[in-house]
This record gives C-alpha cells, structure tokens and sequence, in this order.
C-alpha cells in the first residue's frame, strides 16, 4: 500500500497574562489572577488533510475551555482562551479531517503563572492510517504588553553565511527599498575590531551577501573610527543612502557617531569627522541606534555610558535641520533605567513614527528582555510596564538578545536581533507581531 508522507506544519502557541495589578517580580507558583491563552498558527504548511485543529484545557474542579480553528483558512489566524485562571492546566490539541476523524492528537499539562516566562513543547502524533509525521507546537509564554512570537527558523543569518569567516555577526539595520530588503549588519573578530556587510532578501527571512567583501571599514591610520566601525542607522533622504555609525580608536576608546553617503548601499563615502562627538564624563561612549526625519528635522536616538562604568547606559537625543550638524537635547537623557526588569541601564532603541506617534523597542544591560515606550513629541516617552520579549521565549533558547531594530514588513512588525549563544557566538533572527499596542 501506498505511503502518505505528510509534511510537517509549525505551529507558535503563546500563552500571556492580564491581570489588574502590575506583574512585577511575582511569586514563582503564583496561582492567582487570570491570563490568555492563544494559539496562533504561523505556518502556511497545513497537511492537505488536516481540516480543524480542536484545542480543550481540562482542570479538576473547573469547567473545560473549548476553542478550534479552521488552519486552511486560518494560516495567519489564531485559537483564543480568555480568562483562563491561573494554575495547572490539561491541554488536548486535536486534528481533524473534513469528517470529523481524528488525525493527529497531542496532550501535555501546563502551567499558568502569572507573570513567568517559560517556554514548553508539544507534537501532535499521527492516530490513523491516513499518513506520517506529525505536527510541531511550540508553546511560548509572554506577558501583556504585546505578543511577539520568535521566528520558528531562527537564525535567519549566521557567521558560517560570511565568506571572512567571523566570530560573530549582529547588529542589523533594514530597510525596503526598490522591492528589496536590504540588511547592513556588523561581523565582528578577535579583539572587537568589526566591519559592515550588505545582505539582501525579497521576503525578510532569505538573505544573501552582495558581495565577498564588506561594504564599510575602518578608517585609514590615524583617524577617529581606525578600529571598529558598526552600523547605527540607514535611511535613505532625496535618492541617497545616508549610514550613521559607530567607530572607535581603539578597543578601549571613546565611541562616536560618524556619516557616510552612497547612492548604491555598497560604495560609501565618508566624512571625515564625527557629526557627534564623545566627551570625557557622562557621553565617554556614544553609539547611534536610530535616525528619524519628520516633518523637516532629523532625530538622532543614541546610548551613551560614562568613562569606565559601561553598563551604567542611558538613551538620549539630538536634532538637526540637515543630518550633518547636531545638537544634543538639553534634556537628556531622555529615557533610563526605572522598572526592575531593567537591571541598572537601557540602551540600543529603536524607533519607527507612526500614526503620528513614536513608537520605541529597547533592551536592558543584561541583555535578557526588550521593552516597549511611546510618545507623542519623540522627548517625552510613556513605558510599558512589563518586557515584550525574552531570551527566554527564543527558539533557541539563547543566552542573550541584543541590538533591537524595529521594522514594519506589510501588516505585521518584526524585531530582528542579535541572539548570543555565548558572547562571541552570534546570530541575526526576528521575532514577529501582528501589532504594537
């Protein structure tokens, strides 16, 4: 007899909570409050014959919570569980064909706690005749803010993808342009000296180098940026590419923040001084992370840490009429440390407008958890209470996340960052969302 293989579909089941209080530093078996439960299929890749995915959380005591999906239709849509009381949970997935027969069946406990984040997987295995494989859960755990699901395919970029053999690479900044995604990203060696390569994608996930050598390097002996040069932000203003980046002297220098222009995204020239300059107190270490023009000013968001305490890092801002001279806020910093996932700095944001509001992603020192801050002026920003992703809720379960950088591809958002096996071990993936409220 004929044998069906039937291929494998992905599916990202997310679980986060809401409850009246702020979840801040909860008790770890906390069985108090309510959350949400959800199930979302990220995946086009539905066996033909799977026609109804049934879902049932069972509980001693309390009602049964059912809900299903239709996956053919519903390749971007969603199982939903609203006020499911915090606690030990019995979940039962089911799939069906247009009949009724089951196909494929998993179960396993989870556990609701509120405010926690842990991640726990689930296959659905083959009960009839009807083929092999089976369906692949990742079960997810966030927090109310948002919902952002990591990329099922992480990494989307690795060392072993660049030709000079790297120990590590990171840092994207992206933009859409002439129908293509464009990538610079930073590949760092020993002793921290790095240099800046383009990739580019037609869908965000894809991505090949233009060329075997990078796009930007250091500057010639003697200058600010004869180092290490990292990419900070690229846009691109009256048909030309303009790259704000970072460079040092020396592996314990000050940073500063320089200009180069292209109109191709491969050749650029640079200019020849810092169109933002360190200092020697509280700005030892500065670096660009995003770079908006609005209404006919630019904003620069950059990091700064003061001489010999690195993490002690704060976000501030400058303005300028033309992208080459700048001045520093007046106010700054305008944004630090003051919820206690923040650890004792915040740094790398990044920042898109829209629907005339400023929307930023941001990560702690620890390199543990990205947040989430608005505003209406691009000065005076509102925070979201509780972090939006973790380290923790990776694919890959990765020591560390890092570099944000905030896009909007069509109708979702994504977040491509730098995952850390360890501190030289990196990679570029993305978490994705369907919206930022």
């Amino acid at each position: 007899m004929k044998i069906i293989v039937t291929s494998l579909v992905i599916l990202s089941l997310a679980v986060y909570f809401g409850c009246s209080n702020n979840l801040v530093s909860p008790p770890l078996q906390s069985t108090e409050g309510s959350g949400q439960v959800i199930l979302k299929i990220s995946g086009g890749n539905t066996p033909s014959n799977v026609k109804q995915l049934l879902a049932v959380l069972t509980r001693s005591g309390l009602d049964s919570l059912v809900s299903n999906s239709n996956p053919i239709t519903d390749t971007t849509g969603v199982i939903n569980f609203t006020n499911v009381p915090a606690g030990v949970w019995h979940l039962i997935i089911i799939a069906s064909d247009s009949t009724g027969t089951i196909l494929y069946k998993g179960e396993t406990d989870i556990t609701v706690i509120s405010g926690a984040t842990i991640n726990v997987s689930l296959t659905l295995q083959p009960v009839t005749n009807g083929g092999t494989g089976n369906i692949s859960i990742t079960v997810m755990w966030g927090n109310t803010s948002s919902l952002w699901l990591d990329y099922s395919n992480n990494p989307v970029l690795t060392a072993s993808n660049n030709p000079s053999s790297p120990n590590g690479i990171g840092t994207a900044k992206i933009i859409f342009d002439n129908g293509v995604y464009m990538m610079w990203y930073m590949c760092t060696y020993n002793s921290g000296v790095g240099n800046i390569w383009l990739a580019e994608s037609n869908d965000g996930i894809h991505w090949n180098n233009v060329s075997n050598q990078p796009v930007f390097t250091h500057g010639l002996p003697g200058s600010w940026d004869d180092y290490t040069v990292g990419p900070g932000a690229i846009m691109k203003v009256n048909g030309l590419y303009r790259m704000y980046y970072t460079g040092w002297r020396s592996q314990y220098g000050k940073w500063q923040i320089g200009l180069a222009t292209s109109v191709d995204g491969v050749n650029w020239e640079r200019m020849p001084d810092p169109v933002l300059s360190a200092d020697s107190s509280n700005e030892n270490k500065i670096g660009v992370q995003s770079v908006l023009f609005i209404n006919g000013q630019f904003y620069m968001y950059y990091s700064s840490s003061p001489i010999d305490v690195y993490d002690k890092i704060r976000i501030n801002l400058a303005t300028s009429y033309d992208g080459i001279h700048w001045m520093k806020y007046s106010g700054n910093p305008i944004l630090g440390p003051s919820l206690p996932w923040e650890g004792i700095g915040i740094s790398y944001p990044s920042i898109i407008y829209e629907n005339n509001k400023f929307v930023m992603i941001y990560q702690n020192t620890d390199r543990t958890k990205f947040g989430k801050a608005v505003s209406q002026d691009g000065i005076h920003w509102v925070k979201s209470d509780n972090f939006v992703f973790s380290s923790s809720q990776t694919v890959k379960n990765y020591q560390g996340i890092n570099y944000p950088c905030l896009i909007k591809m069509g109708n979702e958002y994504r977040i491509y960052y730098t995952g850390d096996i360890n501190t030289i071990q990196t990679s570029i993936n993305f978490a994705e969302s369907n919206s930022l409220q």
